[in-house]
C-alpha cells in the first residue's frame, strides 16, 4: 500500500513540476514563451510591455480573433507574468474590450503603485462608428476597478478626431492620460477612483499647427513629462517638442514649452518615445528626413533645461551612410546615454547595428562615428532595442536574412564598448518577427515581447535574458 501511495505522490508531483516548467520562462532561444498563439486566423499584433516592480510582467496587445462578436475588429489583451515567467490570466491573454477597429494605432500601458496595470485606447464599444479615448485600471486579478468600460475620456457622442492614446500613474497615485484630440494634444488627471481633476483638461495647441501626441511619462513630486511632434499640415516640417505637467495642472517648463528639435524635420510618421531620468527629466532619442536620415539624442533636464546642444548630439558624423530607428537608454549614476540604431549604407541596402555613448554634456564617447556591433551586410536589422544593465547596456535587435527566416539577436557592452557578452540569440526560431519591445526590472532581468508568425499567423510571443545574458529561470 505505501508503495501504492508513493508513487501516486511522485506521480503527482512530477505533473505539478512539469506544468511548472511548462510555464516558466523558456531557456532555449527556440521555443520562446508563448502569450497568445491562438492559431485561429487571429491577428496577434503591438505588444507592450512593462515590470510590475520587480513581481513580474504585464504585456498587451491586440487581437483579431475570428471568434469574438462580429464584426470582428482588433481586441485589446492583457496578460500578468510572475517574475519566473508563468503566466497568471488565461492562456492567450484576458480580454478587456472587443472592439470594431479594424486596424491598430499606439495606445498606452503602464503600472502604478499597487501594481494594477493601466491602459489606454480607442474604445469602439459604445459606439463603433466613433473612436473614444478609454482608460482602464486592472487588478493583478479580478474585475476592472473602473468598471466594465473604464473611464471613457471622450464621449460616444464626441466625434472629434482622436488618436494614439498613452497613460501613466503618478508618484501620487493618480493617472495621467493624454491623446491627440483634432490638431491639439489633451491630457486629464483622474484620482484612484477615475474622476477627472483638470477639469475640461489640459491642452496644448498652436494657431496654424498640427500637435501629435508622441510620449508621456510620470516624473516626479505627482508630475508628467508629455511630448508631441507639431507640424504646419501634411508635408512640412515636423517638430519635437515637451512640456512637464504638475500634480495642480501647471506647465512646470512654461507655457512657451521646450523646444527638442526645431531645425529641419523628423522623418515623416516618426512619432518618438522617451525615457524618465528618474530625476525629474527625460532622454530622447529621434531619426530625421532633414537633415537626411541622422539619429539624434537629448537629455532635457528636471527644470526643462538641455543637457546636450540645442537640437540634440547627433549619433554619427558618417556623412556617407544614413541611420533610422534609435533606441535609447539611461545610466542615472553617471548621466551617461547610450544609443543603438540600425546603420544603412547610402542606398539604404545594406543593414548594420550600431551604438553610441554621450557623456552628461552630450559630447560622443565610442569615437565620432560610433560603434559597430554588426557590419554593414545583407540582413536586414530592424527594432533595435536597448535596455541599461550594469554600467552598460543590453542591445537587442530583429536579424531577418529572408522572408520568413528573422531570428532575435543581442550584445551586452560595458559603459568603455567593450563586449561582456559576445552576440546571442534571443529567438532563434526561423519566423517573421517584428514590433520587438524590451524593458528592464529593477533586479536588472530584461525581458522582450515581440510578434512572431511561427503557427502561421502573427502571435505575441516573450523571452526573458538574466543579467548573466542566460535566458530562462535563474
Amino acid at each position: 500500500m505505501k508503495t501504492v501511495l508513493r508513487s501516486v505522490a511522485v506521480a503527482l508531483l512530477t505533473l505539478v513540476f512539469s506544468t511548472v516548467a511548462f510555464a516558466q520562462w523558456s531557456s532555449d532561444p527556440s521555443v520562446n514563451l508563448p502569450l497568445a498563439d491562438n492559431n485561429n486566423g487571429s491577428d496577434q499584433v503591438q505588444p507592450k510591455l512593462v515590470p510590475i516592480h520587480d513581481q513580474g510582467w504585464y504585456v498587451s496587445w491586440f487581437d483579431a480573433n475570428p471568434a469574438t462578436s462580429s464584426p470582428v475588429g482588433y481586441d485589446v489583451f492583457y496578460q500578468r507574468l510572475t517574475a519566473g515567467g508563468v503566466e497568471k490570466l488565461p492562456h492567450d491573454g484576458q480580454i478587456v474590450a472587443d472592439l470594431t477597429n479594424s486596424s491598430t494605432e499606439d495606445y498606452g500601458l503602464d503600472v502604478d503603485g499597487t501594481n494594477d496595470a493601466l491602459i489606454a485606447f480607442l474604445d469602439t464599444r459604445e459606439n463603433r462608428f466613433n473612436q473614444q479615448v478609454t482608460a482602464t485600471r486592472l487588478p493583478p486579478l479580478g474585475k476592472p476597478i473602473w468598471g466594465r468600460l473604464g473611464v471613457q475620456l471622450t464621449p460616444p457622442s464626441d466625434y472629434n478626431f482622436h488618436a494614439a492614446p498613452k497613460i501613466a500613474a503618478t508618484s501620487d497615485g493618480n493617472v495621467v492620460v493624454a491623446w491627440t484630440e483634432n490638431s491639439n494634444v489633451m491630457l486629464q488627471n483622474l484620482n484612484a477612483a477615475g474622476q477627472p481633476q483638470w477639469g475640461s483638461g489640459i491642452v496644448f495647441s498652436q494657431s496654424g499647427y498640427n500637435f501629435s501626441l508622441a510620449d508621456l511619462h510620470a516624473a516626479d513630486n505627482g508630475s508628467v513629462i508629455v511630448s508631441w511632434v507639431s507640424g504646419h499640415g501634411f508635408g512640412s516640417n515636423s517638430q519635437l517638442s515637451a512640456n512637464k505637467v504638475s500634480a495642480s495642472g501647471a506647465l512646470l517648463w512654461g507655457s512657451a514649452n521646450v523646444s527638442i528639435f526645431n531645425v529641419g524635420s523628423l522623418q515623416f510618421g516618426n512619432f518618438p518615445y522617451f525615457i524618465y531620468d528618474g530625476n525629474g527629466g527625460a532622454v530622447f532619442a529621434w531619426y530625421t528626413s532633414i537633415p537626411a536620415l541622422q539619429c539624434f539624442a537629448q537629455h532635457i533636464l528636471a527644470d526643462g533645461s538641455a543637457a546636450f546642444p540645442q537640437n540634440g548630439a547627433a549619433v554619427s558624423a558618417n556623412g556617407s551612410n544614413v541611420r533610422v530607428d534609435p533606441s535609447a537608454a539611461y545610466r542615472a549614476d553617471t548621466e551617461e546615454v547610450f544609443v543603438f540604431w540600425t546603420e544603412e549604407d547610402s542606398n539604404q541596402v545594406l543593414n548594420g547595428v550600431y551604438g553610441q555613448k554621450f557623456n552628461a554634456t552630450g559630447a560622443p564617447q565610442w569615437g565620432a562615428d560610433g560603434l559597430v556591433i554588426v557590419p554593414l551586410g545583407n540582413d536586414q536589422q530592424i527594432f533595435v532595442q536597448t535596455v541599461p544593465v550594469g554600467s552598460g547596456a543590453l542591445t537587442f535587435w530583429v536579424d531577418q536574412a529572408a522572408y520568413g527566416s528573422a531570428t532575435i539577436q543581442a550584445v551586452r557592452l560595458a559603459d568603455g564598448g567593450g563586449v561582456v557578452c559576445p552576440q546571442f540569440p534571443v529567438s532563434s526560431y526561423p519566423a517573421n518577427k517584428s514590433r520587438l519591445v524590451a524593458a528592464i526590472s529593477p533586479a536588472g532581468v530584461a525581458a522582450l515581447a515581440f510578434e512572431d508568425d511561427r503557427i502561421g499567423n502573427n502571435g505575441i510571443y516573450i523571452q526573458n535574458v538574466n543579467p548573466d545574458c542566460s535566458l530562462g529561470p535563474q
